[in-house]
């Protein structure tokens, strides 16, 4: 039995009974399953308890089988591992020299905007 991950394949044919899978869609279960049996479009999991499509499937990476369950990258976790911290000071500072504009303001200046690029 082999756990090393594998380059993508068009069509998930490689699987051999004993491989270690994940389902790829994050929204369904994350733990490890084990091939039982292979068929034509699909394989029975973990001693022939549940059935997946072939292109459901792909096979655990090593750090999956060491941590026993599917990895999944979250946004948070980019921001963590890129160095991006929190920026809820940066957020909640509003310059004092920033102005608001009324609704009708904005409609008055975008009026005489157009009128300019008329007389121009």
């Amino acid at each position: 039995m082999t756990n090393i991950s594998k380059p993508n394949q068009p069509n998930n044919t490689d699987f051999i009974e004993g491989d270690t899978v994940v389902f790829i869609d994050p929204s369904k279960p994350d733990h490890l399953m084990t091939i039982y049996q292979v068929q034509k479009n699909g394989v029975l999991l973990d001693g022939n308890n549940s059935f997946a499509l072939n292109h459901l499937i792909r096979h655990a990476t090593v750090f999956e089988v060491l941590a026993k369950k599917r990895h999944t990258t979250t946004i948070d976790d980019l921001f963590d591992a890129l160095g991006f911290g929190d920026d809820e000071f940066i957020e909640n500072r509003i310059s004092p020299k920033c102005k608001s504009i009324s609704n009708d303001v904005q409609i008055h200046l975008s009026k005489a905007l157009a009128a300019q690029k008329e007389v121009s």
